[in-house]
């Protein structure tokens, strides 16, 4: 039996800067290129734009000359547009090469390009489509694209915003709101529930990904709100796809984030990972001030856990050493609150400063 070939279209775009300057300060055959993308959705396939401003060949000089390059095989449809004008261009490329380039050698001519610029700057955007090979599972139905003929029943209320949804979607992807809408509660007899510790960009985001809308790629920040929220309600269809993401995306930038939110949540492996991560890297996630608003338990577990500190003058010697001094306050009170007077004021100073 032969086996399905499954394509997906993935989207992406790259917009570049055209320097006025440059259609005459370049020699023609003289090329330009962006840096190189990902293809979504893959993984090795990569592509960039390679434009020269005084034309590619002699036959184009005085036009500027656009192409499209990849590094692996992939059939792609992409247009070039100029910002702010009508100058455009739609053309598509089955099984584009590597040693092919495809484009428009006279995309636009230096006398048509003059008046655009601003400033001496000009934005053109590709806007490519390529056709990806993925497993069959990836071209399950988007369900947001087809029940626009049933309305919604229900609605979320998020402080002052409401979000219509269909109960039938809620029920299926969520335990809790199937049994609310199973007895006789009050948001079932009023069609609406509020939705309280959740910001309404997080209960909305997280119901079009169940929906199955076309989004863009959410932040690190928005994920973990999403999971957050998902937890909440026992949401296994969103949990178990974004479960993976904190961890793929930790890095000294999104620390502050990740930390916290397996603290939190009472992920382990996912602490662990932080842990290893600060271990290798604390001077540089600490002196990012994100870190600084951290709150001092996640912080001290963090420092006892990494450095396998036991006792809090331990974890207070540490923390003053590598200038983490917004949790001193915090470790230091249960020992001055625990001291006896008679030798607190027999102290030279502060519990920081005995030690």
């Amino acid at each position: 039996m032969s086996v399905t070939k499954a394509v997906l279209a993935v989207k992406d775009s790259i917009t570049f800067t055209l320097n006025e300057a440059d259609l005459t300060g370049k020699k023609v055959g003289e090329e330009l290129k962006t840096l190189a993308r990902d293809v979504p959705c893959t993984n090795g396939p990569q592509w960039w734009i390679r434009y020269y401003p005084a034309g590619g060949v002699e036959d184009s000089k005085a036009h500027l000359s656009v192409f499209l390059m990849v590094n692996k095989t992939i059939s792609s449809r992409f247009s070039f547009k100029v910002q702010d004008s009508s100058i455009e261009t739609d053309m598509y490329a089955f099984n584009l090469t590597e040693s092919v380039q495809c484009g428009c050698t006279k995309f636009a001519s230096h006398e048509a390009l003059r008046p655009l610029f601003v400033d001496g700057k000009l934005l053109i955007t590709c806007d490519v489509e390529f056709d990806v090979s993925v497993p069959f599972t990836f071209l399950s139905p988007r369900l947001a694209q087809h029940c626009g003929h049933v309305p919604t029943d229900f609605q979320l209320i998020v402080g002052s915003n409401q979000l219509q949804v269909h109960k039938s979607l809620l029920s299926l992807v969520s335990p809790v709101f199937h049994a609310m809408f199973s007895h006789d509660t009050d948001e079932s007899r009023s069609g609406e529930v509020k939705i309280k510790d959740f910001d309404f960009d997080t209960v909305q985001t997280t119901i079009d990904f169940c929906y199955g809308k076309e989004m863009e790629t959410p932040s690190v920040e928005t994920v973990i709100s999403m999971l957050r929220f998902a937890d909440k309600y026992d949401i296994k269809v969103v949990t178990n796809l974004l479960k993976p993401i904190p961890r793929q995306s930790l890095s000294n930038e999104t620390f502050h984030t990740v930390v916290h939110y397996a603290d939190k949540c009472c992920d382990d492996e996912l602490f662990e990972d932080c842990c290893d991560l600060f271990f290798e890297n604390q001077s540089d996630i600490v002196a990012t001030e994100k870190f600084k608003m951290l709150p001092p338990p996640t912080v001290t577990r963090l420092l006892k856990d990494t450095f396998d500190l036991e006792t809090q003058f331990d974890v207070i010697r540490h923390a003053h050493a590598n200038g983490m001094d917004f949790i001193l306050a915090f470790l230091e009170q249960p020992i001055i609150n625990l001291t006896p007077s008679a030798t607190l004021s027999s102290m030279p100073g502060t519990a920081r400063e005995t030690i």
